[in-house]
């Protein structure tokens, strides 16, 4: 919010200097509101974070030996500089398109269309391909969710390139400063494309970011056609909402509990913002105050629930279009029919255009922890990594290995609880009650079927106890001693049958699919 509000104050100066728009001001709030969240994937892992407080005499060097030395994740030069080359030449593309459309309404649709999808599909290209399309959406986005135009001509372009380079310098400020004053929080990863099942690498089906950004097209083709005819100039609600159930698609469950989240936040803050819309006069700067205590809100209790930031985004746009003379409940009751339009095209093109399975999704995911979770015991039981090593295991061999591994491990974590929150609320939904137990009756009786959130609840109720052994052994330097290490023998053994398991089971459903 430090940056959100140096990016504000900084625009006026800017409108006063070149006579800009208000659309500018809003514009760059918009860019500082979602680089900060993109820009942190820079920072810290959680699993360095947790070494930085590492106890004991040599405890704090895994942070300096990570990986090869290098300290963060995807921290390179080339992924650093990616906002500063990306976002203010595609804010300028953004803007062309922008007066396109203005003046060839369906060419303009169409360009934003295959802009925005094609953003979504170079992420097949690795994570600098990943965070490169992340940024090129953000300016896009940005002018779809602006009320007021920023402008038209050169200087006005010339203007969306210097608002651009204005967020990027400040949310860039706020991040080291944060870095600073603060222990870092955990990185909040780029949006990341669920892993291609086995199939889809053979060849057999497309990639899953293919299928996505194929899906995101036809979801944005469908939400301008219908936005055209039933709601005219604000058509942008329902594009911005198809849009956003399909950002970081991680599959159909995925879409389905992000539409559920997005109707239930969207309803409350209609509620709420009819009660207050006409409170405040046009141009009454207390609007203003008001509109960034929500955002400061909506972000503070985004982690919670994204229902949390829908609500308080509503808030946000009542109070914005009153400012500008927009204000009355119809509209509000507008934006909540297009809202629910908008859900409904998104969960409609996730489901049955290309549809990326849960459970596709699930299966690769907890394969890849289970293989980093592989290579990290085999850490701990020998102090050195399979890669080749010295024949000597020296304390930095071994802290070398485990920062590695435990990195390693850490993200895999981290993709995993991404999946995680729609399938407890599919579990909250579908599991009937809990009958009592008798004497003698399976557990199973009792509780019933298992559920897929039941394994992704035992994996990451794992995380602690192996954050706990990392600290353990960055303490120590050196293996555990013979006991521990055929405790840490006998579980990998198990990781590695239950990987072979998955696999055999994975093969045989591959092989009924083809009969």
């Amino acid at each position: 919010m430090g940056a959100v509000l140096a990016t504000f104050g900084t625009s006026l100066a800017l409108r006063g200097l070149t006579g800009a728009s208000a659309g500018i001001s809003l514009l760059g709030v918009v860019l500082a509101l979602t680089l900060s969240r993109v820009g942190r994937s820079g920072q810290l892992s959680p699993s360095r974070q947790l070494r930085r407080g590492g106890q004991g005499g040599q405890g704090g060097q895994l942070g300096q030996l990570g990986q090869g030395g290098q300290l963060g994740q995807g921290g390179t030069r080339a992924t650093q500089l990616l906002p500063l080359l990306v976002t203010p030449s595609v804010a300028l593309l953004a803007s062309e398109v922008a007066d396109l459309s203005r003046r060839h309404r369906t060419v303009g649709e169409i360009l934003f269309t295959t802009a925005v999808s094609g953003a979504v599909w170079v992420r097949r290209f690795g994570p600098v391909g990943t965070r490169a399309g992340t940024l090129a959406t953000l300016p896009f986005i940005a002018l779809l969710v602006t009320p007021v135009a920023p402008g038209e001509g050169p200087a006005s372009r010339l203007d969306l390139v210097a608002i651009a380079l204005i967020a990027i310098g400040w949310v860039t400020i706020g991040r080291h400063t944060e870095a600073r004053l603060f222990a870092p929080g955990p990185a909040t990863q780029p949006p990341a494309p669920p892993p291609a099942s086995g199939a889809a690498r053979r060849g057999r089906r497309l990639p899953a970011s293919t299928r996505m950004a194929i899906q995101l097209a036809v979801a944005l083709g469908a939400a301008f056609a219908v936005g055209r005819h039933v709601f005219g100039e604000h058509r942008s609600w329902l594009v911005l909402t198809a849009y956003l159930v399909h950002s970081g698609n991680r599959g159909r469950g995925d879409v389905a509990y992000r539409c559920a989240q997005r109707l239930a936040g969207a309803a409350v803050g209609t509620a709420a913002a009819t009660v207050v819309a006409d409170r405040f006069p046009a141009g009454d700067d207390v609007s203003i105050v008001l509109v960034f205590v929500l955002l400061a809100l909506g972000v503070w209790l985004r982690s919670a629930s994204y229902a949390y930031w829908t609500a308080c985004v509503t808030g946000v746009l009542a109070l914005l279009y009153g400012y500008y003379g927009q204000a009355g409940a119809g509209l509000l009751r507008e934006r909540l029919a297009a809202v629910v339009l908008g859900a409904a095209i998104g969960l409609a093109a996730a489901w049955f255009v290309l549809p990326v399975r849960t459970g596709d999704v699930l299966r690769r995911r907890i394969a890849d922890l289970l293989a980093a979770l592989t290579d990290y015991l085999v850490v701990c039981q020998t102090g050195r990594s399979r890669v080749p090593r010295p024949n000597r295991t020296t304390p930095e061999v071994m802290r070398a290995a485990l920062a590695d591994a435990h990195d390693r491990l850490e993200t895999a974590f981290d993709q995993l609880a991404l999946v995680a929150p729609p399938l407890r609320a599919h579990r909250a939904f579908t599991r009937p009650p809990r009958r009592h137990r008798r004497p003698g009756q399976p557990l199973e009786a009792s509780e019933g079927r298992p559920h897929r959130y039941d394994a992704v609840a035992a994996l990451l109720a794992c995380r602690p106890a192996l954050r706990a052994l990392t600290r353990e052994l960055d303490d120590r330097g050196t293996p555990p001693g013979p006991t521990a290490r055929r405790d840490i023998a006998r579980a990998r053994t198990a990781v590695v049958e239950t990987r072979r398991a998955m696999g055999r089971a994975a093969a045989a459903a591959a092989a009924a699919a083809r009969r």
